[in-house]
């Protein structure tokens, strides 16, 4: 019985393709912003711990009140994304440190992400002054405006 030459190319394609296909699915899993752990949360005590206590165990605050400077928020999320799929968000935390006149924690606090909102952002232009002109009207309103000019003597 004679062989088909292309069953050894099936035979080594064959795996390989299915090696893509498989990777193809992971999921990616990407962490944004801060995500701070339980381990590092146990690290500050309330009217022990400082402002720079809290800074050099979790980094700098992803934000800070805006009319309260003695208010930083740690805020991270963790998404995960199947293909081409949209990702889905798996985990957000959102950590509150209050610190007291003297910049010492006050108050450490996990907030309920559920209680945040989503920000549509609104696609609009700003009106400017002007007429708008097409490729065509610029090319033709250029015409003649850059000619060598006459030579003067």
């Amino acid at each position: 019985m004679k062989k088909h030459p292309l069953r050894h190319l099936l035979i080594a394609v064959l795996p390989m393709a299915a090696l893509l296909a498989a990777s193809a699915c992971a999921p990616t899993v990407d962490t944004r912003g801060n995500m701070v752990s339980e381990t590092k949360i146990s690290r500050i005590t309330p009217a022990v711990s400082s402002r720079a206590d809290v800074s050099s165990y979790w980094g700098p605050p992803t934000t800070v009140a805006p009319f309260d400077p003695n208010i930083w928020y740690y805020i991270g999320e963790t998404t995960e994304q199947k293909g081409i799929f949209a990702p889905e968000v798996e985990k957000r935390q959102i950590v509150r440190v209050t610190f007291d006149q003297n910049d010492i924690v006050s108050q450490i606090a996990a907030l309920d992400p559920q209680n945040g909102q989503e920000i549509s952002f609104i696609d609009r232009k700003t009106p400017t002054a002007g007429k708008e002109f097409t490729m065509f009207q610029q090319f033709i309103g250029n015409l003649g405006k850059f000619n060598g000019g006459t030579d003067k003597k």
